[in-house]
C-alpha cells in the first residue's frame, strides 16, 4: 500500500482572519523505507480512490484537521475512475485542478460524489468563461487573483456571486492584495499576506515592544541560569499567570499543579519555560491577528523537532536556538516593522541574526527549507533528498498538531 505523508498544510481565513478550512498536499514516500531511491515530490497529480480514502483516515486519527473543512486536489486521473469511495470523512472539499475542464462524464462523475457527502470546489480559477459549466456542483470558487487583473476582478465578482458559491481569493500574496480583494467583496483568502504585512520602513518600535524584544535577547542566551530566568518572569505578573496557566494546561498533563516558575522550569526544564515566556511576552505586544502566531508557533516547532532528531549527526542545531529562529522569522508581521530594524534591535548571538537576515548559514538553511515545505516551493523539494523531505513533512506534520494544540489552550 502506497503510504501517504500530510504535509504543506496552508490554511484558508474569512474576512475576520477567523479559519474557514486548511488545503492539506499529499508528499507520498512510495515505500516505507524512507531512505529508498523514490521520487518524492509535491505533486498535485494522480490522485485515486484508494489514496483518497487513505488522506481521510490519516486525518482522522492526526486531528489536524480543527474542525473545519479540508481541501484536498484531485485531478482528471481521478475524475476518470470509477472505484466506489467507502471511507468518506465528513467535511472534504475536493478541489478540482485548473487543468480539468467540464466534460459530461466528469460532471456526472462530480454528482456522484457530492450524494457520497463530497463538496467541490474549483482550483485556479482566472475567470475563464468555459468552466461555468462546473459552478452548479461548487461550494468554493478559489480565484486565482495573481493572473487577472484588477479590473477583471471588478467586473468578474458580481457575475461570480450569483453562483452562490463562496468566493476565495487565491495566490494572495501580500497584505495590499488583501485589502483590494476585501473590498471587492470575497468571502476567503488564501496565502501568504498573513506573513507579508505592509512594512513601514521608518516606523519606530514602541517602549512595550522593546522591552518584548529584549526579554527575546536575555532568554536566548545558551547560559542563563534558572533563577534568572523565573527572576525576570516574575517582574511581569500577567507574563508569570500567562506561563503557569499554559504549563497547567492539558497540554502537558501533569500529575499536580505548578504554582511558580522555579517549580515549572525544575519539571520542564529550563528551555520549556523560556519558550513560552518569550512566545507570550511577543503575543502580548502584537497587533496581529491570532492565527499568525499559530503558523509561526508550527514553524518553530518543526525546525525544533528537525534538530531534535539530527542531534547525533549535527551537534551544531541547537533546538532553543532553532525554535527561536521559527518563531522569530515572522517577528517583522508581529511587529509591522521591517526585520533588520528588529534584528538590529536584538541582543543575538552572531548565527542568529545570520540566520534570521541571511539565511547562510546551517540554520538559515534550515528555516528556508522549512519555509519552501510550507510554500509548496518545487524548487526546495528539487534541492531536499527523499529523506530529508520525509523527515521534514514529519516533524511539520507534528509541529502543526502541537500548535493546534497550543492554540486550543491559550
Amino acid at each position: 500500500m502506497v503510504k501517504d505523508v500530510l504535509t504543506a498544510r496552508q490554511l484558508v481565513f474569512n474576512e475576520n482572519h477567523e479559519i474557514y478550512a486548511c488545503e492539506f498536499l499529499c508528499l507520498d514516500e512510495g515505500a516505507e523505507d524512507a531512505s529508498s531511491s523514490v521520487n518524492v515530490c509535491p505533486s498535485k497529480k494522480f490522485m485515486t480512490t484508494k489514496r483518497l480514502a487513505s488522506v481521510c483516515e490519516s486525518i482522522t486519527e492526526s486531528e489536524r484537521h480543527l474542525d473545519v473543512p479540508i481541501f484536498i486536489n484531485v485531478d482528471q486521473t481521478f475524475l476518470s475512475e470509477t472505484d466506489d469511495i467507502y471511507a468518506v470523512k465528513p467535511n472534504i472539499i475536493l478541489e478540482i485542478l485548473a487543468s480539468v475542464e467540464p466534460t459530461e462524464s466528469n460532471l456526472k462523475r462530480i454528482q456522484q460524489l457530492r450524494r457520497k457527502g463530497f463538496d467541490f470546489a474549483l482550483s485556479e480559477y482566472a475567470l475563464d468563461p468555459s468552466k461555468a459549466s462546473f459552478f452548479k456542483y461548487l461550494k468554493v470558487i478559489k480565484v486565482d487573483v495573481l493572473n487577472v487583473t484588477q479590473s477583471q476582478l471588478s467586473k468578474s465578482l458580481p457575475i461570480l456571486k450569483k453562483s452562490k458559491c463562496l468566493i476565495l481569493a487565491e495566490k494572495v500574496e501580500s497584505q495590499t492584495v488583501y485589502e483590494n480583494c476585501k473590498a471587492l467583496g470575497f468571502d476567503l483568502f488564501q496565502g501568504d499576506f498573513l506573513e507579508n504585512p505592509t512594512i513601514i520602513g521608518g516606523k519606530e518600535i514602541s517602549e512595550k515592544q522593546n522591552s518584548s524584544l529584549q526579554l527575546v535577547s536575555e532568554f536566548s542566551k545558551n547560559d542563563i541560569e534558572v533563577d534568572k530566568v523565573a527572576e525576570i518572569i516574575s517582574l511581569d505578573p500577567v507574563l508569570t499567570t500567562k506561563i503557569l496557566l499554559l504549563i497547567n494546561c492539558p497540554l502537558y498533563q501533569l500529575v499536580r499543579d505548578v504554582n511558580s516558575v522555579r517549580e515549572a522550569v525544575v519539571i520542564l526544564g529550563l528551555d520549556v519555560v523560556k519558550q513560552w515566556a518569550i512566545v507570550m511576552s511577543l503575543m502580548s505586544v502584537s497587533t496581529s491577528p491570532t492565527e499568525l502566531f499559530r503558523s509561526l508557533l508550527a514553524r518553530a516547532k518543526t525546525l525544533e523537532l528537525i534538530a531534535l532528531s539530527r542531534q547525533h549527526e549535527d551537534g551544531t542545531l541547537h533546538p532553543l536556538e532553532c525554535f527561536l529562529v521559527g518563531l522569530l522569522s515572522g517577528v517583522d508581521a508581529i511587529f509591522k516593522v521591517n526585520m533588520e530594524t528588529l534584528v538590529g534591535s536584538l541582543k543575538l548571538e552572531a548565527h542568529l541574526k545570520q540566520a534570521l537576515l541571511t539565511h547562510d548559514n546551517a540554520l538559515g538553511s534550515l528555516l528556508i527549507n522549512v519555509v519552501g515545505i510550507e510554500r509548496f516551493d518545487s524548487q526546495t523539494f528539487e534541492r531536499l533528498s527523499n529523506q530529508d523531505i520525509c523527515l521534514y513533512g514529519r516533524c511539520q506534520q507534528d509541529g502543526a498538531l502541537w500548535a493546534d494544540t497550543v492554540m486550543k489552550n491559550l
